[in-house]
């Protein structure tokens, strides 16, 4: 169905059918719970960028779950983000999975990868953490990868267990937003050619980003062209996941708890689709209101600052 409509009939789609409306009677975290998983002592921008972005574009409650040394930095960008120094890097201690599980039993949607490194116990810490989501919530918790999380789907010593891990989530539940060159290791490393096969091989939805993103999922594939900017900064990715996981918070409101009565009714591999097509063109608006704005002195603050903006522009949902 998405693949046939336009640009404008996707984000209606998404207007009418995912996003809630902002009413008197909802109580705070209804409209989204989202943790963002990353953020390690030498890489602190990527896990904010992606949670402030998750929190401009509406979600009601935005916690970073990282290394106990990015904390107080992560915690210095912004007072508006809830900041849980939980993982830890070989050498600093044992990771305390029981604080861990706590803070994932409250999360509707969840985002793994942004400045997580490639420490060992960092990385063996987010295995249990996707372990912990497949099992005992039953693959229902969104899971979107990217960064180092992709890096554990394409890696020889992590990717069988954590392929296995993904399929066990319910369909439509795990998005890959992996860029020209973790698209690439992804597909030599599962053995398929294409974004159609690997959706089908994990059962999720495949965000390819490029010239056009190109999100691929078991009925085919949809593009969003929309125009952004030449100027390529670094964190436009991880604006991408942000406005991705709130969507499929938005999308859990709707779909799983039912927290209102949308005009029209589709089905959760539908709203999915939608969700990565408006994080898309969200973030591409954004990147064309910076250039705009700042042209080569475009920075990923400039970027990401103008998710609200984007929001306004494209969608128009108070």
């Amino acid at each position: 169905m998405l693949s046939r409509m336009s640009h404008k009939e996707i984000l209606q789609l998404a207007k009418t059918a995912v996003i809630p409306p902002l009413k008197p009677e909802f109580h705070k975290g209804q409209c989204g719970r989202v943790c963002v998983i990353g953020g390690c002592e030498d890489y602190t921008g990527a896990p904010y960028f992606s949670a402030h972005s998750a929190a401009l574009f509406g979600a009601d409650l935005t916690h970073v779950m990282c290394e106990l040394n990015a904390a107080p930095v992560i915690k210095s960008y912004s007072p508006n983000l809830m900041v849980h120094p939980y993982l830890r890097e070989t050498g600093v201690g044992e990771t305390p999975f029981d604080k861990i599980q706590g803070l994932l039993d409250r999360m509707h949607v969840c985002v793994v990868g942004p400045g997580l490194g490639r420490d060992q116990q960092m990385l063996e810490s987010v295995v249990k953490i996707l372990e912990y989501l497949a099992t005992k919530h039953k693959g229902e918790t969104p899971v979107v990868l990217d960064a180092d999380g992709l890096f554990l789907v394409s890696d020889e010593t992590y990717s069988r267990k954590v392929c296995d891990l993904l399929r066990s989530f319910k369909p439509g539940r795990v998005v890959l937003t992996p860029n020209v060159v973790e698209f690439k290791r992804i597909i030599e490393r599962l053995g398929v050619k294409s974004g159609e096969d690997v959706a089908r091989e994990l059962q999720c939805v495949v965000v390819q980003k490029g010239g056009d993103d190109q999100i691929w999922y078991d009925e085919g594939v949809v593009k969003c062209s929309s125009p952004g900017s030449n100027k390529r900064v670094g964190g436009q990715g991880d604006t991408l996941t942000g406005v991705i996981a709130t969507m499929l918070a938005f999308s859990r409101a709707t779909h799983d708890f039912k927290i209102w009565e949308p005009s029209k009714k589709i089905e959760w591999m539908q709203m999915v689709v939608a969700s990565c097509y408006v994080g898309s063109a969200i973030t591409r608006e954004c990147s064309h209101m910076a250039f705009e704005r700042h042209g080569r002195a475009m920075q990923t603050t400039d970027v990401n600052d103008r998710v609200g903006d984007a929001y306004d522009a494209l969608l128009g949902v108070k």
